[in-house]
């Protein structure tokens, strides 16, 4: 079988099988043509990226672990699209999930605002960003902190509310206020410029 023919039938296989059989075929199409074919490389993953428009949520969700697994950081900027598209709101935490081995370094801004989009309409979501946010290390601009405390200061006041968190039924595990408000306080801090130091004469 020559290769456009495999081709063909991995793209098949995708669309027709189990959840076993599309995440197998979508490992091997990340993998197909090995290192050294340049063209089969770049047109398995323009397929594997188009994955993730699908409306279908297991094919969705076999190329976003697929990436994930991986470590295909190339895959970051269209895994934050699929994110923010309203039509994947109630189906979207295994790729927020998928992030979470990938280098999100330059992407802070935008995670917070997954986070804050997330307030009362998915738990998990707001779990794997705050993963994200807690395990990688990020470029931090001015700018960037400055949109995400406005839209805090925006949200905070609705924060429990919208995700029925209350006196009676907080715990450990609850993404409160006070928990967002210590993710948001600690970036800000590392974003401030060190104070000058005074000379003594």
């Amino acid at each position: 079988m020559n290769k456009q023919a495999q081709f063909d039938r991995l793209q098949e296989a995708v669309f027709s099988g189990s959840w076993n059989e599309v995440c197998s075929a979508c490992n091997r199409l990340y993998h197909f043509g090995g290192g050294f074919n340049k063209t089969i490389q770049r047109k398995c993953r323009r397929f594997l990226l188009g994955l993730l428009n699908q409306e279908n949520a297991q094919i969705r969700n076999a190329a976003a672990l697929t990436f994930r697994h991986n470590r295909a950081n190339w895959a970051v900027c269209p895994l934050l699209s699929a994110l923010k598209k309203p039509a994947n709101l109630r189906s979207r935490g295994t790729l927020a999930y998928a992030l979470q081995t990938l280098n999100c370094s330059r992407h802070l801004r935008a995670l917070f605002e997954l986070l804050f989009g997330a307030a009362g309409n998915n738990w998990e979501v707001q779990m794997h960003i705050l993963t994200i946010l807690d395990d990688q290390s990020f470029i931090i601009t001015q700018t960037d902190m400055q949109s995400i405390q406005q839209q805090w200061e925006d949200l905070k006041p609705s924060w429990n509310r919208l995700n029925n968190i209350t006196a009676a039924n907080r715990s450990e595990r609850s993404l409160d206020e006070t928990l967002i408000q210590g993710f948001v306080d600690e970036y800000a801090t590392a974003s401030s410029p060190s104070p000058t130091p005074t000379r003594t004469m």
